[in-house]
C-alpha cells in the first residue's frame, strides 16, 4: 500500500526520556491500562463459568508461523476483539489479568472463561496462556519471600491451568524493588518453571521483562530460569515524558529497540535467542506540545490512543516519518493548541520484525490484540513475513481514492490504489451520503458507474475484496458529473 510521509531529519535533536534520568523504570503500558480499569466491576462469562465447554488444544493442528506470534489480549478488549482476531497469525494468545495479591490467590478476568476465545485459538493450534499480575513491590516482595504465599500461587496457578485447559502462564510482575529483581526473582521463576513442567507437561512458563535494565535486574539469569521472556518493547516515550517522542524507538539516542535486544538482553541474544520475544505497540501517545516541531516540550500528556484511532487520524493529516527513530508521528492544531501523536504504523513495525529475525530471536508479539480493531495493516505485515502463500481475512482498507466526472456526463470514474491482498473492489454511490445502491463489482484498480443524471453531486464508497473477505470501507467522497477530481491521500 502506497503511503504518504513527510521525512523529518533532527540530526542534533536528542531522543531522551526522563525515565533515563531518573533510573527508574517507568510504568509500562500493561501497567497503566490496568490502573485504568482495575476498579470496573468484573462481568461474568457468557458462558459457563466453570469452563466445561473448554476444548483442549488441537495437538494435531499444524501452524505455518515461522515464528511464535505471542499477543497479549485485555479483558477490556475480549468483546470487542474477539470478531477480528485472525488466530492463523498468532501462535499464543494471552489472557490479561489474573491478578495475583499478596497470599497467592488469583482473581479471574472480566467475563471469564473466555470460551469462544479459548476453544477458537485450540482449534487452530493457538496456545492461551493466563497473564498473571502484580503491579505491588511490597505484594510482589511476599510472593517472592513467603514460602507460604508462594506455595499457594503455584498451586493456584496449576488449578487454573487445569480447569480451563490453558497451556502455560507469562508472569507479570512489574515495580519490584531493585533489591528484589535479581536472585530473588530469578529462583522464585526457576521454581515455578520446574513446578509447572513436573506438574503441568508440555505447559510453558514466560516473563514480561523490562525494555532497559534500570538496575537489579540479572536478565540473562531471568532467561535461564523459565522458558523464554516477553520484552515489552515500548513506553520509552509517555506521560512522564518532557518532550514528545517515538514510544518505540528502533534507532537514535541512548536507549532504543536495538539498544534493548544487543545491548541490555545481550547475553541472551547471543547465546539463548531462542528466549526472547519481541514485544511492540499497538498504540501511540497523545500529548498537547509547544509547538508542531518533533521533538517538542509537552504542555500536557493527553492519552495513548489505540492503533486504530492514531492511523486513522493519521490520514486526515500530513504522515512525518522521524528518520532518528524510524517512527511515524503527525501533528495538528485546535485553536491555538499544537497537539501530536507518535505511535508505530505497519512500516515502522516491520523494521523492528527485521530486527528480530535477523537475531533470530523466538518471535515477536504485541501490546495489544484488538487495538486494530476492523484495521488488516498489521495482520497483513505478520502474515507477509510468518505465514507467506496464505490468503488473509481481509484486504487492507482501499486508499488514494480518486472519483471523477467522465464521458458525456452521465459517467463518474473510480481509480484507486490497490491494496495488497486485494482482487479488486466494490463500488457503492449515494446522492446523500447515506442511502448508497446495491454495489458493483470491479477487478482490479478502475471503475465506473453510468447512466447517472447529469450535472447532479454524488457521493462515492469502496470496499476492497479478496476470496475470503471484505475490507473495511473506504473514506466517502464525491464527484459531480461534471465536476473537477478530488483526491484522497
Amino acid at each position: 500500500m502506497k503511503k504518504r510521509f513527510v521525512l523529518i531529519l533532527l540530526l542534533t535533536l536528542p531522543v531522551h526520556t526522563v525515565v533515563s534520568q531518573t533510573g527508574e523504570q517507568p510504568h509500562s503500558i500493561h501497567w497503566q491500562e490496568w490502573e485504568a480499569h482495575r476498579h470496573l466491576p468484573k462481568m461474568p462469562s457468557l458462558f459457563d463459568s466453570i469452563g466445561r465447554d473448554i476444548e483442549p488444544l488441537a495437538m494435531g493442528k499444524r501452524q505455518l508461523l515461522q515464528r511464535t506470534v505471542f499477543g497479549y489480549l485485555p479483558d477490556w478488549q475480549y468483546k470487542s476483539a474477539r470478531s477480528f482476531l485472525q488466530y492463523d497469525l498468532l501462535s499464543h494468545l494471552a489472557a490479561f489479568d489474573f491478578t495475583v495479591n499478596s497470599s497467592g490467590y488469583i482473581a479471574n478476568p472480566s467475563y471469564w472463561p473466555w470460551t469462544d476465545v479459548i476453544n477458537a485459538a485450540h482449534n487452530e493450534g493457538v496456545k492461551v496462556i493466563m497473564v498473571a499480575v502484580n503491579f505491588n513491590r511490597d505484594a510482589i516482595h511476599t510472593l517472592l519471600t513467603d514460602a507460604g504465599a508462594k506455595n499457594n500461587f503455584f498451586r493456584q496457578a496449576k488449578a487454573k491451568i487445569n480447569q480451563y485447559k490453558l497451556d502455560g502462564i507469562n508472569v507479570d510482575f512489574e515495580g519490584l524493588y531493585s533489591a528484589d529483581r535479581g536472585s530473588l526473582l530469578n529462583n522464585f521463576m526457576k521454581d515455578l518453571t520446574d513446578y509447572m513442567h513436573r506438574e503441568v507437561p508440555g505447559s510453558e512458563v514466560s516473563f514480561a521483562g523490562p525494555a532497559v535494565n534500570w538496575g537489579g535486574w540479572d536478565l540473562a539469569g531471568l532467561a535461564n530460569s523459565c522458558d523464554y521472556i516477553f520484552i515489552m518493547g515500548y513506553a520509552f516515550y509517555g506521560s512522564w515524558s518532557s518532550t514528545s517522542g517515538p514510544g518505540a524507538p528502533l534507532t537514535g539516542g541512548s536507549y532504543n529497540i536495538t539498544n534493548t535486544v544487543t545491548v541490555q538482553y545481550a547475553q541472551v541474544t547471543e547465546n539463548h535467542p531462542e528466549k526472547l520475544i519481541l514485544g511492540v505497540p499497538y498504540y501511540g501517545t497523545r500529548w498537547q506540545t509547544a509547538d508542531n516541531r518533533a521533538y517538542s516540550s509537552t504542555v500536557d500528556y493527553i492519552n495513548h490512543p489505540r492503533f486504530v484511532t492514531a492511523i486513522k487520524e493519521g490520514e486526515n493529516y500530513d504522515l512525518n516519518w522521524d528518520g532518528k527513530s524510524q517512527t511515524p508521528w503527525y501533528a495538528y492544531q485546535i485553536g491555538n493548541d499544537w497537539y501530536q501523536v507518535w505511535f508505530d504504523s505497519r512500516y515502522s513495525l516491520s523494521l523492528k520484525y527485521d530486527l528480530a529475525d535477523t537475531k533470530n530471536l523466538r518471535g515477536v508479539g504485541m501490546w495489544a490484540l484488538g487495538y486494530d480493531l476492523d484495521r488488516s495493516d498489521l495482520w497483513n505485515e505478520l502474515r507477509v513475513r510468518y505465514a507467506p502463500g496464505t490468503v488473509p481475512l481481509l484486504p487492507d482498507r482501499p486508499d488514494g481514492l480518486i472519483v471523477r466526472a467522465a464521458g458525456e456526463g452521465d459517467l463518474i470514474l473510480v481509480d484507486l490504489n490497490l491494496p495488497e491482498f486485494a482482487d479488486g473492489f466494490y463500488l457503492y454511490w449515494a446522492k446523500d451520503r447515506q442511502m448508497f445502491r446495491d454495489s458493483l463489482f470491479f477487478p482490479g484498480s478502475r471503475g465506473y458507474v453510468t447512466g447517472l443524471d447529469k450535472g447532479e453531486l454524488y457521493f462515492l464508497k469502496v470496499r476492497c475484496v479478496n476470496s475470503r473477505s471484505l475490507s473495511p470501507y473506504s473514506a466517502i467522497m464525491a464527484a459531480t458529473t461534471t465536476g473537477s477530481p478530488r483526491a484522497l491521500i
